[in-house]
């Protein structure tokens, strides 16, 4: 396994590159390549127990002149890692053989790998609700607001509905989808923000992170030769 030297972010006609600036969540941003990735980004960066993204972080070889370069190793609050790879589902049948390969050469260093596709990322609008929380993720907000919501959260182990937060006190919708997008509180995994839906406390006891965070997103681990 060596350091990936490539740089990810340039001008392209045909892909959506940049970084996401998430200060709140980490210091460096996250670089993506493709649209799809960015929508991956949003809604890894709401897991609750995530600690740090890294994109493109080494060159994994395969064996022979074959090598694998993930897109994302993520690292979880108990020091749990895991490798990413995004993809569109149109394409894995394809690429089985070689996932199999990756799954097992990561498996000798420890590291589970998970391929999520489009429809786990984009499904029921999840990616668009995502892409809604992080626009008030640097929203300033008042610190009796802040402290209310959070103490009351975190008497309700099984969540508690945001109409209920609201009216005991005084947030408004736009404050708690701030207090969501930096991770203070946090919603199910379908990101779901009516009035009638729930907000969680954020469980900071994590012991197995990689398969929560593939909760998130209804996957598993990729199984070689399943």
């Amino acid at each position: 396994m060596t350091l990936a030297a490539r740089k990810v972010v340039t001008r392209s006609p045909k892909r959506t590159v940049g970084r996401i600036n998430c200060r709140w969540f980490q210091d460096e941003p996250i670089e993506h390549e493709s649209r799809l990735e960015k929508r991956f980004l949003l809604r890894a960066i709401l897991f609750p127990s995530l600690a740090h993204i890294q994109h493109q972080p080494f060159k994994l070889n395969l064996g022979g002149r074959e090598h694998y370069t993930p897109d994302f190793l993520l690292e979880f609050s108990n020091g749990e890692q895991c490798v990413v790879e995004v993809k569109r589902a149109e394409r894995i049948k394809e690429l089985i053989s070689r996932f199999d390969r990756i799954a097992q050469r990561l498996a000798e260093d420890k590291l589970r790998f998970f391929v999520i596709h489009n429809g786990q990322i984009e499904g029921q609008l999840r990616a668009h609700r995502a892409g809604l929380l992080r626009r008030y993720a640097t929203m300033l907000l008042p610190s009796s607001i802040l402290q209310a919501v959070q103490l009351l959260v975190e008497k309700h182990a099984k969540g508690v509905s945001i109409k209920t937060v609201m009216d005991q006190t005084g947030a408004s919708p736009i404050q708690l989808y701030a207090l969501v997008a930096r991770r203070v509180v946090t919603v199910s995994p379908g990101l779901l923000l009516s009035e009638d839906d729930l907000l969680f406390p954020v469980n900071k006891e994590v012991q197995h992170g990689a398969d929560q965070f593939g909760n998130w997103f209804g996957c598993a681990p990729w199984r070689a030769n399943a």
